[in-house]
């Protein structure tokens, strides 16, 4: 095992396994994946040697989803489009000057004594310094803000894009939405028992996969229909909905999240025993898949190989606790790798400090050592991108 905390915040440190570094160059991947309790959107990469965690703020960040143009995160009250753009490869791995000496810069103060005070305390500041510097040059792939749309406070959960847009898991509201500029939401479908659109997180609909475009299967923690009545339940009763069918097809769950639809079964998370279960259709049947020492949530999945997020058991307002809490041993935190072709674990990175609760992961390919420049960083300013004039 190796630590590596380099790019780490003073309050986390990580272990990994030693081979780890070789499969992620190999298959020229890297992964990004959330901590909503740290506030931290993280990414895992690698030159081959050692894997490196680098981390951005985001107030609550939950869902994430790849496309083909970039990376998109759900976070407390805002869904973020960060598109790629290997064209600013080589504009951020120089320094960007200060504001002060940036002549593309509008004027910002009206006399030498403001300047003057403005300059001192952005010389004082290190995290802005910090930011003014290039990049690692190791950096093979930028990600930079793209645009923002502000849902309010609908408790993101899982987001993916389909025929029709992005549709997000709108947890408040019991529903599954897709997002409009006219609009916090659109309303698309709910399950069954839910009676009407209401901000009350009545049956804490979370997970949520698609097939062919289309919304497949959801997870929620109960079939409930008062508000957020799931939190004094006992903890078996999940489900895992057939979105088609409008059905339950699994009941009996404890806390399941993160379905994902793979080579025609459904991987999720039976995240309140530790487990990952698939999910058959054709048959109707459930099989464990894995064993984990940790509350299970957040799956990606690459060819055979599954990547899967694992958090601590922690207190909260949930009168009944998930039933992981019973078994012996003290429950980690990470992201642990499944080869699905015998199930069995072939990898892990492990947490210590502050990063506790992982929300989702995902796969970001072609790339080993990603760079995100989040709305806040001062290269937001003048890192542009734009096709040329049509005439």
């Amino acid at each position: 095992m190796t630590d590596d905390q380099a790019q780490a915040p003073a309050d986390f440190s990580y272990t990994y396994s030693d081979n780890l570094p070789a499969i992620f160059k190999h298959l020229n991947l890297s992964l990004a994946f959330t901590s909503y309790q740290a506030g931290r959107l993280m990414l895992v990469r690698t030159d081959g040697e050692s894997l490196e965690i680098n981390f951005k703020e985001f107030p609550r960040p939950m869902g994430l989803t790849v496309t083909d143009q970039g990376l998109i995160l759900g976070t407390f009250t805002q869904i973020i489009h960060f598109q790629r753009e290997d064209r600013l490869l080589t504009q951020i791995k120089h320094p960007l000057p200060d504001i002060h000496k940036d002549v593309t810069a509008p004027r910002v103060f009206n006399d030498d004594e403001a300047k003057q005070e403005d300059i001192e305390i952005r010389a004082k500041d290190e995290e802005y310094q910090r930011k003014l510097q290039p990049v690692d040059a190791r950096v093979d792939a930028c990600f930079i803000t793209r645009s923002s749309h502000y849902t309010g406070m609908i408790n993101i959960h899982d987001i993916e894009w389909g025929n029709a847009g992005l549709w997000v898991v709108n947890s408040s509201f019991s529903c599954l939405s897709t997002v409009d500029p006219a609009y916090s939401f659109v309303p698309q479908w709910k399950p069954p028992f839910i009676d009407k659109l209401t901000p009350e997180d009545r049956c804490h609909l979370n997970g949520m996969t698609l097939r062919d475009g289309e919304p497949a299967y959801v997870t929620t923690f109960s079939q409930f229909e008062n508000a957020k009545q799931w939190r004094d339940s006992d903890k078996r009763t999940g489900t895992l909905i057939d979105v088609k069918r409008n059905e339950v097809v699994v009941s009996g769950l404890s806390m399941p999240h993160s379905p994902r639809w793979h080579n025609g079964n459904v991987y999720f998370c039976h995240s309140g025993v530790g487990q990952v279960t698939c999910y058959h259709p054709d048959t109707g049947e459930t099989e464990v898949i894995a064993e984990l020492p940790g509350f299970t949530r957040g799956i990606d999945i690459y060819g055979s190989l599954m990547f899967v997020g694992l958090s601590r058991s922690r207190n909260s307002d949930v009168s009944a606790p998930a039933l992981i809490d019973e078994k012996e041993g003290e429950t980690c935190s990470g992201i642990w790798l499944i080869n699905l072709e015998n199930n069995e674990v072939v990898g892990q990175i492990s947490f210590q400090g502050n990063v506790d609760q992982i929300y989702d992961i995902a796969i970001l390919n072609n790339t080993c050592f990603p760079e995100v420049i989040e709305p806040s960083h001062p290269r937001m300013r003048n890192h542009f991108c734009h096709p040329g004039l049509t005439t």
